[in-house]
């Protein structure tokens, strides 16, 4: 290769330090330069010096002003005689590795190409790709073929013909450059490289990229002009070029196109509230159209050198929605880059702002879909239960006895002290503070999954993701069903999930396997672990199934990140993971050793009442029978048919977590699982997180990766997910409409004894029948059967929501229960009556009819068993549960058994340990308080991002 002559031009202006490094790494390379130009455009001071101290035979031209790169490096067509073998064009910015001309030279030479560009790598972080070469669509618009800020693993280096290449380091043939007339003079900055190959592609040169050929890039035009500046002339030379480079008929057919595809764009820009991009797209057609002379002489120019026909340079044009994809990204970045803040309107707005009035949009949404429930009160179905007054939920906290089956001692459950600090909060008002919890928790969980997503740096895909989850059946099946477990854990799975990932450090809310968004703080093991350990220990604390739930979204995020072939950040994940649960097993002492037998529950498996289709769409209750209900899976289709890289692999892990969830589901409804699992709604909580995922990751892939794609079959699924999209969202708005989610508007606090107004029903009741319609927590009986045992003076409240283990006494109420059948038993009441027991119900359904659609009949035996016993009494005209009355004993008998009340009073030992778990819990908030506050000082600085390809 020594005998090929090549001439390094390198335009600079008010280089800074940098400058010395790519001087050096010129005068390193190991193929011989003969000829090196340095064209100084208008800097300040004199960099001769500097020049010659690294590359003696540099010639240096000064300018007086700086006209623009391609103008000043035009100045070698006149010094340039006879033409050098090659001209390698060099921003003042660029590092070339030693082997970098001997590359683009050898391939140039190989392939007979006449424009050869490198692989762009960051200049600080050279493990970051920046660029490798740009795919052109047939109106000019450009994209980088790589991900910007992708993890270079060599995945990329394979020699390839391209449409264009980027400036920074380019090489082109001696006679090429002289005989296209080198770069266009009236291209000041931005676009003229994709404009020379363009022009070269005429007369038949080839476009070529050798990703092994590495340059180092600061790629700071930023810091020289504004990026609107940016933006206006890369649409004024783009306009330009478009103009001059087609024949008579291409120019016919194509020019129309991308006049009418910018007329959209202005049209979008003007309802959007893009004022400032309005301007620019108008004007950018106007400037050259006031510019025929100039344009008319290129295009003759061209027509001269011309020796390949438009069809031909077609083919190595990208085909698509490339120029409405990038509009959508451009408009994003314009949002978010906040440079045009006085001339648009979401530009006004901050990132904060938005997700305010998202906020307050969703808070609108909810309390309009809710509003007969806020108004008016919610009946206690399910584990819904009521909370009582303040001092109801202190008393029980406090307490060493639990009013549970027969009375037990022991340890509080951790969720009465959460309640009852809550209570003081809303000062006092339980009722209200019940509706938050329940109602509440929708918007909540909207708001976890908007801040979930945020690190995607993207609106769009944001506001589809929240959209999606709102949408979702789960919450408003959970409310009908009486499943709070599973509302609370609509409400708390994006948050936790946010800190799981944040632990992680998994791309983007890290630096694992790709690239991090914007203002991320510092990792920190140890203050995520905690962030983990507070979120899953209230959570754990209001609702056990949070340990389900916990580890299905593990397990979904591993299984998925393997099938997606990403297992970076793994072992991380799971060591924040386990080390949160230590914290929240640490929170939740001494109530979680008290409560390790029932932690799980007690619902039998094997209802067969919700189907394989059923639980795909989410239909396990009133919202979502109906063909609508595959509308959001089917929009969840999209990235897997054309998202690439990242994008991919999360929407993969979103169809894990859906899938997944959706497979446990059906394992619990058919009775294959050797544990008990709580009901579907809860199960599914992560899956509906994962399918808004990968719902939003068919934005973030339309965004990015349908312009890869020839147009096809693939250009089709956006508008099928959109149409999808929007289908899905019909039913939330029916919902809307209604005013009460489908909730259930009656409940058992009317049935005797709970209807007594005189406070004569001093007994217990025994409740029988299955878990998902008893109104408090109970044990496990026999097959699809539980009981419970409260209080007859009032109906079950929050307190009996934890039942603890079993004790002794309270078992010899289910072995009377058992062994009445195999006895042949007909004074059954009289055995109850030992424990005060005076009344029995068996509830069917969850309300009565025709409210609570649940429905859980109870066995045949059991009722056949009651109905034998001469010492019960049916009775009660309420449909949907059975009542009996014990005439075995007198209301003074009953009284007599349950005796005394127990003391409210507390034990020296549980004092201590409350005060223990008080403190834990004070240190907890405290130290996740001290660690992010002090985070804040330091938010981790990311180079700033031109558009959403950087991120997604």
């Amino acid at each position: 290769m020594a005998e090929f002559r090549i001439h390094v031009v390198i335009v600079s202006h008010d280089p800074g330090l940098w400058f010395d490094e790519t001087l050096e790494s010129i005068a390193a390379q190991d193929l011989p330069v003969v000829d090196v130009t340095v064209v100084d455009a208008g800097s300040d001071s004199d960099s001769t010096a500097r020049v010659q101290h690294f590359l003696p035979q540099a010639v240096v031209h000064r300018l007086d002003s700086n006209p623009g790169f391609g103008p000043a490096a035009n100045q070698v067509l006149v010094d340039a005689n006879p033409a050098p073998d090659f001209f390698v064009f060099c921003h003042d910015d660029v590092a070339l590795a030693p082997n970098t001309l001997r590359l683009l030279a050898h391939e140039a030479v190989r392939s007979n190409a006449g424009i050869v560009g490198p692989k762009y790598v960051d200049w600080d972080d050279p493990s970051r790709i920046l660029q490798v070469g740009l795919i052109v669509d047939k109106t000019g618009v450009s994209n980088p073929s790589v991900e910007v800020g992708e993890l270079d693993q060599e995945q990329h280096d394979v020699v390839q013909e391209m449409f264009a290449v980027p400036g920074g380091c380019v090489l082109v043939r001696g006679d090429l450059f002289q005989a296209v007339g080198g770069f266009d003079p009236e291209m000041s900055f931005c676009y003229e490289h994709v404009d020379l190959c363009w022009r070269a592609r005429t007369v038949g040169a080839r476009v070529m990229v050798v990703p092994t050929a590495v340059v180092r890039h600061r790629q700071r035009l930023a810091d020289r002009i504004s990026r609107t500046q940016t933006e206006r002339l890369f649409r004024r030379h783009r306009i330009r070029t478009l103009l001059s480079v087609y024949g008579a008929w291409h120019s016919v057919r194509v020019i129309p196109q991308a006049m009418a595809l910018s007329a959209v764009e202005l049209l979008a820009a003007l309802a959007t509230g893009h004022l400032s991009r309005a301007r620019q797209i108008a004007a950018s057609w106007g400037y050259n159209l006031v510019r025929l002379g100039s344009i008319r002489r290129k295009r003759q120019a061209v027509g001269q050198s011309r020796h390949v026909g438009d069809p031909h340079i077609r083919l190595s044009q990208s085909r698509g929605l490339a120029p409405l994809a990038t509009s959508l990204a451009s408009w994003r970045s314009s949002a978010a880059g906040g440079d045009s803040t006085k001339s648009t309107l979401v530009a006004r707005l901050s990132r904060s702002r938005v997700s305010v009035l998202v906020g307050i949009a969703t808070l609108i949404l909810v309390l309009l879909g809710a509003r007969d429930l806020v108004a008016g009160s919610i009946p206690a179905v399910g584990d819904m239960a009521l909370l009582g007054s303040s001092s109801d939920l202190l008393s029980n906290w406090w307490s060493d006895s639990r009013p549970v089956g027969l009375g037990q001692d022991g340890f509080a459950p951790t969720g009465l002290g959460v309640l009852t600090l809550l209570s003081w909060l809303f000062l006092g008002q339980t009722d209200l503070l019940r509706t938050v919890l329940i109602v509440g928790m929708v918007p909540l969980g909207a708001l976890g999954l908007w801040r979930l997503m945020r690190p995607f740096d993207s609106l769009w895909i944001q506001g589809v993701a929240l959209a999606v989850y709102v949408a979702n059946p789960v919450p408003y099946n959970a409310l009908a069903n009486g499943a709070w477990s599973a509302l609370l854990m609509y409400g708390a799975v994006p948050w936790l999930l946010r800190a799981v990932l944040a632990g992680s450090c998994l791309a983007p809310y890290g630096t694992v396997g790709g690239s991090p968004g914007p203002g991320l703080r510092p990792p920190s093991y140890g203050r995520e672990a905690l962030a983990v350990g507070l979120l899953f220990g209230l959570a754990g604390a209001l609702a056990s199934e949070a340990l389900v739930v916990m580890g299905l979204l593990l397990a979904g995020l591993i299984l998925g990140s393997l099938i997606a072939g990403t297992s970076a950040g793994m072992t991380r994940m799971v060591a924040v993971a386990v080390a949160g649960a230590a914290v929240a097993a640490v929170l939740n002492l001494p109530w979680l050793v008290d409560s390790l037998p029932t932690l799980l529950g007690d619902r039998p498996g094997g209802n067969g009442g919700n189907s394989w289709a059923e639980i795909l769409r989410f239909d396990t209750g009133p919202f979502g029978d109906n063909r609508l209900g595959w509308a959001l899976p089917v929009a969840a289709v999209l990235p897997l048919a054309l998202a690439h890289d990242s994008r991919l692999a999360w929407a993969v892990r979103g169809w894990t977590l859906y899938l997944g969830t959706a497979a446990v589901a059906l394992v619990a409804e058919q009775d294959w699982s050797p544990v008990p699992l709580p009901r579907p709604e809860v199960i599914q909580v992560p899956g509906a997180v994962g399918l808004a995922i990968a719902v939003s990751m068919g934005v973030a892939a339309f965004l990015v990766d349908i312009r890869r794609h020839r147009f096809g079959w693939r250009q089709v699924v956006p508008f099928t997910a959109v149409a999808a999209l929007v289908a899905g969202m019909l039913p939330a708005l029916a919902v809307v409409s209604g005013g009460d989610w489908n909730a259930t508007r009656d409940d058992y606090s009317e049935v005797a004894p709970f209807s007594d107004e005189d406070g004569t029903a001093e007994y217990r009741v025994l409740w029988l029948g299955h878990p998902d319609v008893l109104p408090l927590a109970s044990w496990k009986l026999d097959g699809h059967l539980s009981f419970a045992i409260s209080d007859g003076m009032e109906f079950p409240s929050v307190a009996q929501r934890w039942v603890g283990r079993l004790d002794d006494r309270t078992s010899q109420v289910a072995d009377a229960v058992l062994q009445a059948p195999d006895s042949g038993t007909s004074r059954l009441g009289a055995e109850l009556s030992r424990w005060g027991i005076g009344t029995i119900l068996v509830p069917e359904r969850l309300a009565a009819p025709p409210y609570g659609e649940l429905s859980q009949i109870a066995p045949e035996w059991l009722f056949d068993i009651l109905d034998s016993q001469l010492d019960l009494v049916p009775g009660g005209l309420t449909a949907g549960i059975a009542t009996y009355h014990n005439t075995a004993a007198s209301p003074e008998d009953l009284r007599a058994a349950i005796g005394l009340p127990p003391d409210d009073g507390n034990s020296d030992l549980n004092r201590l340990l409350l005060s223990v778990q008080i403190a834990l819990w004070v240190v907890g908030l405290v130290g996740i308080a001290r660690l992010s506050t002090g985070d804040k000082r330091r938010r981790t600085s990311f180079p700033d991002l031109a558009d959403e390809r950087s991120v997604l």
